[in-house]
């Protein structure tokens, strides 16, 4: 008997009972948890892989700027993998997102050792870039880091503007847009509405600033976007992570981005933590 024919559609509200029968393995899977937020949004869409009324891969992507699309999300039923349903719905939708003139710029993020993901990936088109750390600082009751004072708070929006736009070397290859979501460094992500939501601060020298804004990934977290490897040579870098923290005391954590060579200068990994690292793939139109 041949292989039975497949079909690849977007999901819709009725498809929710059958992305529950789905045995991925994955227990209380947020993707389902959001189901709703996923397929009523704008910037947000996912698609199945069906046969008959059976789903057996599924995968989405996210728009950001109207202009980068982050693909994931993606999920196979354990009874069908080693079909490439996987790499035909990824494949499927990469081809999708080429065909619309206001996407430029596709990504995916996934960790270095998932290597059935990677090529997945790679079969849809991309290719990876770099690789990033995600530690987050549990405790505060350990000082990793050079003391020094706090540094200065920036409110005003054209000034952080300009802080963005003086960036001429950034350590981590991208944009630290949200927890897990890096993006392409580009300023039609800095709106205002977004901006507003960032705390800047700015070293004494001038010549170091740090980002702070909150983001939910399962817990609340102040997520830290700073573009140096210095973290713990600047004097009141970590001081000032502690006093943003303290000003947002429902986060469970400080979330930070790490290049390879931050993150091999951390003195104490104890105290963070750590996930295993992630690789970034991307492809430009």
């Amino acid at each position: 008997m041949g292989k039975q024919v497949v079909d690849i559609r977007k999901l819709e509200w009725g498809d929710l009972d059958n992305l529950k029968k789905m045995d991925t393995g994955i227990e209380d899977d947020y993707v389902i948890r959001i189901f709703p937020k996923l397929i009523e949004s704008e910037e947000h869409d996912m698609f199945g892989l069906f046969q008959g009324e059976a789903l057996l891969s599924v995968a989405g992507y996210t728009i950001f700027a109207d202009k980068f699309a982050m693909l994931g999300r993606m999920r196979s039923d354990r009874r069908y993998i080693g079909h490439g349903y996987s790499t035909e719905v990824m494949s499927f939708i990469a081809e999708l997102l080429s065909k619309k003139p206001n996407i430029h710029w596709i990504g995916a993020n996934t960790q270095t050792h998932n290597y059935p993901a990677q090529r997945v990936i790679e079969r849809s088109g991309m290719k990876p870039g770099p690789v990033h750390y995600y530690a987050i600082l549990k405790t505060k009751t350990h000082h990793p880091g050079k003391s020094g004072p706090l540094w200065k708070k920036i409110e005003e929006l054209d000034q952080k503007r300009t802080l963005l736009s003086s960036l001429n070397d950034n350590a981590l290859g991208a944009f630290p847009y949200e927890c897990y979501y890096p993006l392409p460094f580009d300023k039609v992500l800095f709106t205002d509405e977004y901006l507003n939501e960032c705390t800047f601060y700015i070293n004494p020298e001038e010549d170091r600033f740090v980002i702070f804004r909150n983001d939910q990934k399962g817990d609340l977290h102040t997520h830290v976007k700073y573009f140096w490897d210095d973290h713990f040579e600047q004097p009141g870098f970590f001081e000032t992570v502690y006093h943003n923290w303290n000003e947002n005391p429902e986060a469970a954590g400080a979330w930070i981005d790490f290049s390879e060579t931050g993150f091999k200068n951390i003195p104490d990994l104890s105290i963070f933590e750590v996930q295993k690292p992630w690789r970034l793939y991307s492809r430009w139109f």
